[in-house]
């Protein structure tokens, strides 16, 4: 803990040091160009031709967190308080003057920044124009907050020079200075060492020749050409020191009576004016020509890259991909990767239309896909002249009112879906087999008569039941298989004719045993197991004996009294237990033994009193038709898509009484 401890704290007073070094450099840096200003100074102006260190202080703040900004700001005005007092400002100017240094950076940092505690980023012409309104914002608060104590405290025409020229003077070093403090955008293509010094070496010759060496004359545009150049080509941070080198030459010729701004000539308010001006109309062309041009590279790099992706996915793509055209005359391929060519091997012929490789049909159905084609993108199956069964996905690249461009992407499907009309054909003759192993017509026996319904999930199911009459003894039983599907209904055939083994004479819970030794390591082995229910029943005296492994739902319905008994047991399933117990019941005339899947309890809501209900509605209803009371009970299975497998089955003893058969 103690060396975790050292290592995190290691990093942060680095970054601690460094901050404070940053702080301390800033404020000198502030210092030096406030003295710079006012040693070159002209003696005839009340105030400096120009302030960069306006532009130090507002980078400053945008560099440092905002909860610092306002003690930034104070040692602003600490820092140019003694330069003032030392240019020989009164005490009480020198306070306001240094004050109002310290709004103005707290005010340029505060629009540019809002609430943000990130560096403002200078990134386009957007990022310009929140700078720009930063800047004449804290320039003109300046002013008016200057030029008042000026006229309270100095005199009125000290008070309308600094009106007049501290606007201009302050932005120009703001707009300067301040952008090498902000997160500046690099250019996508640098720009070789020599044509850098070429450019630097143009631009400072012209500007030197223009404000050194040419008294009087207009040749203040020649500046823009050797600059317009190096917007172009420089980054937008090495066009910025550029341009400080024109400020500094600019000002210096103009100081000393050289150049077409000349203060002498001019006169030292107008000059000071004319020269801010120019500076500041330098500065906002050139940066937003500077932030045009990156942008646009980092477009173009951008699309580059994009493309080249494209290009990339396109010919690796394991999916058949083209690139197609239909027109006037018809569809045309323009591109193919390696594996539509694969496909459709046609596609390598470039004299090979698309017509011919798909076929008439196929086209017909891609031709009016396109023309319904409304949002960009389509997917389709098309079946091609040869068979092949591509599964296709279309996309509109560009669309003209002669011509479309689409790019198709497409697999071939054909063994895909072969197999599933194979496996598709299994089901279906697995499930008639599974409907033709159903009982048949339960047999003519007086006094008698059943009804039955199975609606499996899917084409085969894991219900079972079975009806088996041999006199004087009746068989009644029906499974559950946990599951649904082909291998539900697997082992519910397996089950069915285990249970089928025995003779009708044997006990139920003896025949259940039995039927799960033969079937107990299919179950383990697939880890399932089978609910069931199994009934003899004496058809002569009505008397019944089942056995009930782990299903449940095994009812009575008494005609006479019009009740429906459910018969529990609280036996296991087979597959979970090995034993069964075995319990009695009776039938009297026009009674029913019903028995149903739990499909059937989640048709009539889950619950097994809301079943039984059902069943007694249903017997009412129906009368003494043991058909007509499941058919009633499983109605809607065929509509319940998402459901389980749905299986009853009745035997019901009529009123008729059955003659005891002699010995």
């Amino acid at each position: 803990m103690v060396a975790d401890s050292s290592t995190q704290a290691a990093p942060r007073m680095s970054r601690q040091a460094s901050t404070t070094v940053f702080i301390i450099g800033s404020l000198v840096a502030v210092l030096i160009a406030g003295w710079l200003s006012l040693v070159t100074q002209p003696t005839a102006l009340v105030s400096t031709a120009w302030w960069p260190a306006a532009g130090i202080a507002l980078g400053l703040g945008l560099r440092l967190p905002r909860r610092y900004t306002w003690m930034l700001a104070s040692a602003v005005a600490a820092i140019t308080f003694p330069l003032l007092m030392w240019a020989g400002r009164p005490v009480e100017l020198a306070v306001a003057l240094a004050v109002a240094g310290g709004i103005e950076l707290a005010v340029g940092a505060v629009l540019l920044r809002g609430r943000s505690d990130t560096v403002p980023a200078l990134a386009g012409p957007r990022d310009l124009g929140r700078l720009l309104i930063a800047v004449l914002t804290a320039a003109v608060v300046y002013d008016l907050v200057g030029s008042t104590a000026t006229y309270l405290l100095a005199d009125s025409s000290q008070a309308w020079t600094r009106l007049v020229t501290a606007v201009p003077k302050h932005a120009a070093g703001m707009l300067l200075l301040a952008p090498l403090f902000m997160k500046l955008p690099g250019r996508a293509r640098q720009v070789r060492l020599p044509e850098i010094v070429a450019e630097v070496a143009l631009v400072l010759g012209v500007t030197a020749f223009v404000f050194a060496f040419t008294p009087g004359m207009p040749l203040s545009f020649l500046p823009f050409i050797p600059l317009l150049w190096a917007a172009v080509r420089l980054s937008t941070r090495q066009l910025i020191w550029l341009m400080l080198g024109v400020a500094i030459i600019a000002y210096a010729g103009s100081a000393v009576d050289r150049g077409p701004f000349a203060f002498d000539r001019l006169g030292e308010d107008t000059g000071v004016v004319v020269l801010q001006t120019f500076l500041l109309s330098i500065v906002v062309v050139f940066l937003l020509l500077s932030l045009a041009v990156g942008l646009e590279q980092r477009t173009s790099l951008r699309l580059a890259e994009r493309e080249e992706l494209f290009r990339t996915i396109f010919e690796t793509s394991v999916a058949g991909m083209v690139i197609a055209t239909r027109d006037a005359t018809g569809w045309k391929v323009t591109r193919t990767n390696a594996s539509a060519v694969a496909i459709l091997p046609g596609l390598g012929d470039p004299s090979t239309s698309l017509s011919t490789l798909l076929g008439e049909d196929a086209i017909g159905v891609l031709s009016a896909e396109m023309d319904a084609l409304t949002e960009d993108n389509a997917r389709l199956t098309l079946t091609t002249a040869a068979d092949c069964i591509l599964n296709v996905s279309m996309s509109l690249i560009s669309g003209e009112s002669t011509s479309r461009t689409v790019a198709l992407q497409f697999y071939d499907i054909t063994e895909a879906v072969r197999a599933r009309r194979l496996e598709q054909a299994e089901l279906m003759r697995a499930a008639e087999v599974q409907r033709a192993l159903l009982p048949g017509k339960f047999p003519s026996t007086p006094g008698w008569s059943s009804g039955a319904v199975s609606v499996p999930a899917r084409q085969v199911g894991g219900d079972f039941y079975d009806i088996r009459v041999q006199a004087p003894h009746a068989v009644l039983s029906l499974g559950d298989v946990m599951g649904k599907g082909m291998g539900a209904g697997m082992l519910a055939a397996a089950t069915r004719a285990a249970l089928r083994a025995n003779d009708l004479d044997v006990s139920p819970s003896k025949a259940v045993s039995r039927a799960a030794d033969v079937i107990d390591r299919d179950l383990q082995r697939t880890s399932a197991f089978v609910t069931l229910t199994y009934v003899l029943i004496d058809l002569a005296t009505g008397d019944f004996r089942f056995a009930d492994a782990g299903h449940g739902l095994h009812f009575i319905v008494r005609t006479g009294s019009h009740r429906v008994e459910r018969v529990a047991s609280a036996d296991l399933p087979m597959g979970l237990e090995s034993g069964w117990h075995e319990k009695r019941g009776a039938l009297n005339p026009g009674d029913a033994i019903l028995l149903v899947s739990d499909g059937v309890l989640d048709m009539w809501g889950g619950s097994v009193q809301q079943l039984s209900d059902a069943v007694a509605r249903c017997a009412q209803d129906c009368g003494a038709d043991p058909q007509a009371l499941v058919d009633a009970l499983c109605a809607g299975a065929n509509v319940d898509l998402d459901r389980d497998d749905v299986t009853a089955v009745v035997l019901r003893r009529e009123l008729l009484e059955i003659p005891t058969p002699r010995a």
